[in-house]
């Protein structure tokens, strides 16, 4: 934690041991330093801020069970996040919640998915907690979790930020077709040559259909960028026409590729009656 400067002077001094105290979540120690410091500044700018955050700590982890876990994500997120960091500073206070994060993912480990509240899951908890094994371990034992939006999120944005583009780029794909609005949340913090790719896309592509522009994003990448084809070729069917348009996309590739002229006039025809926008988009390219 970011310390005053001149530490020799004695308020320094005690307002420093009480950031060390809650920086390590010592509530022995932070209520030893409270004391302490309104003994000899009773007044003192910070005391009400480190009381405030005292209370709320102590009260988070005094009722910490499966059945209050709405209610303390709530706390974490509206009430100690905001107060540790007029106490820390923002950057800081989100390292600092670290273990609060653990603390509400670990009690939620026993709990299914809820589509209605997903956040109240073991999974986003560990992410939160910078704990990315663990919250692959929790998604993966989700019953059919590829087909809900909700992990299928949470494994991308794993998947993005500790793994390889082969894992991930079939994973984005899916999450494009599934709910794609997820899908443009978790690529503001994806790699920049991602977000120019997307930018690229929304810039060229025409959508005047029924579906969100982003789930049309893999099937224009394949027409666009060949040297991605191999790494979007293992994406999981869904049920949706930007996804059927997508495997309809690969097999004109391919019969293109082994020179099939006359196998490619019915596929072209199914694509131009599903995504006319896609088809005219393919043909001008070819």
């Amino acid at each position: 934690m970011q310390l005053d400067l001149f530490p020799d002077w004695p308020d320094v001094i005690l307002n420093n041991a009480m950031l060390t105290a809650f920086s390590a979540h010592d509530t022995d120690a932070v209520i030893q330093a409270v004391a302490a410091l309104h003994d000899e500044f009773p007044k003192h700018r910070d005391l009400p801020g480190h009381r405030r955050l005292l209370e709320q700590l102590s009260d988070f982890r005094r009722d910490l069970h499966p059945d209050s876990l709405p209610t303390r994500y709530q706390q974490l997120v509206q009430t100690l996040l905001p107060l540790a960091g007029q106490v820390f500073g923002a950057t800081q206070a989100s390292r600092w919640a670290r273990p609060l994060w653990a603390a509400l993912a670990q009690t939620a480990t026993a709990l299914d998915c809820d589509s209605a509240h997903p956040e109240i899951h073991a999974a986003p908890l560990w992410l939160a907690a910078h704990a990315p094994g663990k919250a692959r371990s929790a998604i993966e034992r989700i019953p059919s979790w590829r087909r809900i939006p909700a992990p299928l999120a949470w494994m991308s944005e794993i998947a993005i930020t500790h793994g390889a583009a082969e894992a991930w780029w079939p994973l984005l794909a899916e999450l494009a077709w599934l709910a794609p609005e997820r899908l443009e949340s978790l690529l503001a913090t994806a790699p920049v040559a991602v977000n120019r790719l997307k930018l690229q896309f929304l810039a060229d592509f025409e959508n005047n259909g029924e579906y969100h522009d982003l789930a049309w994003f893999p099937a224009w990448l394949l027409i666009h960028h060949g040297e991605l084809r191999d790494l979007l070729r293992p994406a999981q069917p869904v049920q949706g026409d930007p996804a059927r348009a997508f495997f309809l996309v690969l097999d004109l590739l391919h019969l293109e590729k082994t020179g099939q002229q006359a196998a490619q006039i019915p596929q072209r025809a199914r694509l131009r009656a599903l995504a006319p926008d896609l088809f005219a988009d393919f043909m001008r390219s070819r």
